[in-house]
């Protein structure tokens, strides 16, 4: 165990290193992307995104979580799950072929038919990288995923600035999506000695279906979920409209979805050796919630006290209606990490049909709550989603108690302390900033430094759990690579 719980620790912290790196370059090109594109090319981006995020869920059939599941693996496995893909990419690249026009038709935006055509390649390429991926996760090698995450963002970051530049508009975003796709399954290629056989095994694609079939069905359903407010924005208001709502999305997304995979990928596969030892699984599960919220929870309220300053400085006016967009969607996305730690370990539990079940209940109260909202606007919607949000987190954390005894009491206190604890920091440096009236550039570092003094103090001062993990394993892990590296200079 303390050998797992040492990859675990340092998975964290190469996942983290990528989220820092990675994502922070992604922060830089979308800045510099909107200083060259109008709200309206991410408006359409938006529209075609949803199209390639359901074919690529049809596509990937979740062989690769079940790749990383298993206990025991064989290169039989691993063809079948290949050519799997494979044969999804074609099917569902056909089909979003044919319903492109129809995409265009519904958002009544002519030009969406070749644009979805074209995205839809990255079906293919990224059918090519499933097992590659599933397998670097499986060996829980995330210092390569680093590697090639980061190598491939800043590729594609790039040659879309570039083309922003140049004035190809909503193209240069289809390049970046592409480039991204084709340079790391490349890097995968190159990084992994595994390539398939000519072989296909019926019993293992029967295993693997049947276990990533509900996670298929639940992640179709879950995308249509995720996309319904794209679907409505997009339908009764304008593109522009439509792409303010998608960039704040996109900037709060960085933070949530990225430190949800940073932790995730570095402790499902540790989860899924111990998924039959409850008082193990319950310890790793709470170190993942007191990660993640130690991480996500500042990472949101910084970006809602900084956004005014930090867009007054980055873009244009026309950009400035996303700031309240950008804070509400961040306030949404607090308990946000709830779900999706516990989508892991019901996954671990082999429970895809409790999976199925809460996503249902979930869905149905984000889709009701947004019926309701509809008649008061973009901020009534967004309003209604933190509530949405809020209740659908319940029943995700009743079953938590339910399957390894992680009570409810106790999760709600692993999530106030650091919830608590940057609520306070937002909230001064928020006054500090209203009182100072300082400049866009001042009050964006003076306000980002007071909030980061702020947290961190308070994390210090009162022994957060997460917080302790974090620096712990950084004492451990930095002074080994600083040595590798001055030893290499010194070579």
């Amino acid at each position: 165990m303390t050998s797992l719980n040492s990859k675990i620790g340092a998975g964290i912290v190469w996942n983290l290193a990528n989220m820092f790196v990675s994502r922070g370059a992604s922060v830089v090109f979308t800045l510099f992307l909107a200083k060259f594109l109008v709200p309206e090319a991410f408006g359409l981006m938006a529209m075609i995104a949803i199209c390639y995020a359901l074919a690529d869920t049809l596509m990937t059939s979740g062989f690769g979580q079940a790749i990383i599941r298993q206990k025991t693996i064989t290169p039989l496995d691993l063809s079948t799950a290949f050519f799997t893909n494979l044969a999804f990419s074609l099917l569902t690249y056909l089909m979003i072929y044919l319903a492109a026009p129809w995409a265009a038709g519904f958002y009544e935006q002519p030009e969406l038919t070749i644009l979805i055509r074209v995205t839809g390649l990255v079906l293919f390429i990224n059918s090519l990288k499933v097992v590659q991926l599933a397998l670097l996760n499986r060996n829980m090698d995330f210092k390569s995923l680093m590697r090639i995450n980061s190598t491939a963002t800043v590729c594609a970051g790039l040659i879309a600035v570039a083309l922003a530049y140049a004035g190809f508009g909503v193209w240069s975003l289809v390049a970046q999506f592409t480039v991204s796709a084709l340079v790391s399954t490349a890097m995968l290629w190159l990084s992994s000695s595994w390539r398939p056989s000519l072989s296909f095994s019926t019993a293992s694609f029967k295993y693997m279906f049947g276990f990533g079939s509900k996670l298929t069905l639940e992640n179709t359903l879950n995308v249509l979920y995720e996309n319904s407010y794209i679907l409505v924005i997009g339908k009764l208001f304008s593109p522009e409209i439509t792409g303010l709502y998608y960039f704040a999305k996109r900037i709060r997304d960085l933070i949530v979805d990225q430190a949800n995979s940073a932790v995730q990928q570095a402790t499902y596969p540790a989860m899924a050796r111990i998924q039959d030892d409850d008082i193990d699984l319950k310890r790793m599960y709470r170190m993942v919630i007191q990660l993640l919220f130690v991480v996500v929870t500042p990472g949101l309220l910084a970006v809602s006290v900084l956004a005014r300053p930090l867009f007054e400085l980055a873009f244009n006016e026309r950009w400035l209606p996303a700031v309240p967009y950008l804070q509400l969607l961040c306030l949404a996305g607090i308990l946000l990490p709830i779900h999706t730690v516990n989508f892991n370990m019901l996954k671990v539990k082999g429970r895809t049909d409790l999976i199925l079940y809460l996503g249902l209940v979930k869905k149905g109260l984000h889709l009701g709550l947004l019926a309701a909202s509809v008649p008061y606007g973009i901020e009534g919607i967004l309003i209604g989603q933190i509530f949405a949000v809020l209740l659908s987190s319940a029943p995700y954390m009743y079953y938590s108690s339910a399957m390894i005894g992680y009570r409810v009491a106790e999760q709600v206190k692993d999530m106030l302390k650091p919830l608590v604890s940057a609520s306070i920091a937002a909230i001064a440096s928020w006054s500090l900033l209203n009182a100072l009236n300082l400049s866009a550039a001042w009050a964006s570092v003076a306000g980002g430094l007071a909030f980061s003094a702020l947290y961190i103090g308070i994390c210090h001062l009162a022994r957060i759990e997460g917080y302790v993990l974090i620096s712990k394993r950084l004492k451990t892990v930095l002074p080994g690579i600083l040595c590798k590296r001055a030893s290499r200079t010194q070579a």
